[in-house]
């Protein structure tokens, strides 16, 4: 059959694997794991990370103010500690997340050293998969990068909890070495590869590769840590860090269990937003004359919940959470320093319609949509906002989110190693097409 011929069978294969909605309601079926009433499905227990974003009354779910906790300590806290002229936060919570607790300055000096040492990638892996496979899409590289770590380690199928400890460190430790290498080489095909010196940071070793070799000013730095700080854990449920536990749970090795992660993360319904509200900001600045006038923006915003403009998605990018409903602790953290940032690159009126956005999209949306729900900006409304102002291109914006996120997987999969031993398989029932 002829490729036309088989394009031509595309209704009938679209009609036999549409499932009619009926059936789920019948059999109750908990689609996207969720309950009715938008919680999670109840699937595991983990001591790593603590997210609320409502509390349960006796008939409904309540929004509250975003709470999350890193171990037992809260982000904001945890954000407050980050400032300027501090490094190394990113390594600390490396260590909190995985051991469970912090380091003492002795084990912090160990780790980031022990971090620095495993930075480079085998030079078979650049030439082979990053200068030798032409995708445009940093993310695949990433995920094929990781999954090929898997030669290099004498002990890759290894299930003792110690050894995957370590294996996690020189994980992370190679992951903005192939996100900063892999864009130089997709997006600036004359870039200069450099190698960072052992005493640099994480956040600075991947800033000075991606400027390649230019000098990293203190407060890049510390926007960078801070992000890996923000990004790194969030929860059991989210997609990424249950697909970890799913691969995980076969007894599969932690190079294929974070490779699908990454997979996972690439997903437009999971890492993508901030990519996507800077391409919604771009078309409002070219749609909206006055910045500051506040009707003509709720009019342009009511145009796009409506599908009457914009990508006619409905959404309003970076408004909105899974789980949380009255604000999120990771964007009030980096809504502050969105707003240092736009002073120091005189992009305050820009920053100040972000604000206004987020002032007034929650009553646009209750009145477009006759509706009760509760939203906020989550952390991506403001990240891809901070990540341009300091020349860091969109095409590596969900890969700095996978940069920080390997801490938590590899924190969750450890945990499940220890605690879970049983391999996740839910049930799918057969039902008739009707």
């Amino acid at each position: 059959m002829s490729e036309s011929g088989l394009q031509n069978l595309a209704k009938e294969l679209i009609t036999n694997n549409t499932i009619s909605p009926d059936y789920y309601q019948e059999y109750d079926v908990k689609r996207g794991l969720r309950n009715l009433d938008g919680s999670g499905v109840l699937a595991g227990l983990t001591h790593i990370s603590s997210v609320i974003g409502s509390k349960k009354s006796s008939h409904e779910m309540v929004p509250v103010e975003g709470v999350l906790k890193y171990r037992d300590v809260s982000l904001a806290d945890i954000a407050a500690s980050c400032t300027e002229g501090s490094s190394n936060n990113f390594e600390k919570i490396c260590f909190l997340l995985l051991v469970g607790r912090y380091p003492n300055d002795s084990e912090l000096s160990d780790l980031v050293g022990y971090m620095a040492d495993h930075r480079e990638l085998p030079q078979a892996i650049i030439a082979g998969i990053i200068d030798g496979i032409p995708s445009q899409d940093i993310m695949n590289k990433l995920q094929t990068c990781i999954s090929a770590l898997y030669a290099y380690d004498n002990d890759a199928d290894s299930l003792d909890p110690v050894e995957n400890f370590l294996k996690s460190l020189r994980i992370i430790a190679k992951i903005p070495m192939i996100v900063a290498y892999s864009y130089l080489k997709t997006f600036k095909a004359d870039a200069k590869r450099v190698l960072p010196t052992k005493d640099m940071s994480h956040a600075k070793a991947f800033l000075y590769m991606l400027y390649e070799g230019n000098d990293v000013s203190a407060f890049n730095e510390y926007i960078i840590d801070l992000a890996l700080v923000l990004h790194a854990e969030h929860g059991g449920g989210n997609n990424s860090t249950f697909t970890t536990y799913v691969v995980s749970s076969s007894g599969s090795d932690i190079y294929c269990s974070l490779a699908a992660a990454v997979a996972s993360l690439k997903g437009p319904l999971h890492g993508a937003a901030n990519k996507k509200v800077m391409e919604m900001m771009a078309d409002i600045k070219s749609h909206v004359s006055n910045w500051d006038d506040t009707n003509e923006v709720k009019d342009y915003l009511a145009k796009l919940i409506r599908k009457e403009a914009g990508d006619q998605s409905g959404k309003i990018y970076g408004l909105g959470h899974a789980v949380y409903t009255k604000s999120d602790p990771r964007a009030l953290a980096i809504k502050g320093v969105a707003k240092a940032i736009a002073e120091q690159c005189n992009r305050v009126d820009e920053h100040n319609l972000y604000n206004l956005i987020a002032a007034e999209t929650p009553g646009v949306f209750q009145d477009v949509k006759h509706s009760k729900k509760v939203i906020s900006p989550n952390v991506d409304f403001y990240s891809g906002f901070v990540y341009d102002c300091i020349d860091i291109p969109q095409e590596i914006y969900t890969p700095i989110f996978a940069m920080a996120r390997i801490t938590g997987w590899c924190a969750h999969r450890i945990e499940d190693m220890l605690s879970g031993k049983r391999i996740i398989r839910p049930g799918y029932k057969f039902v008739n097409p009707k």
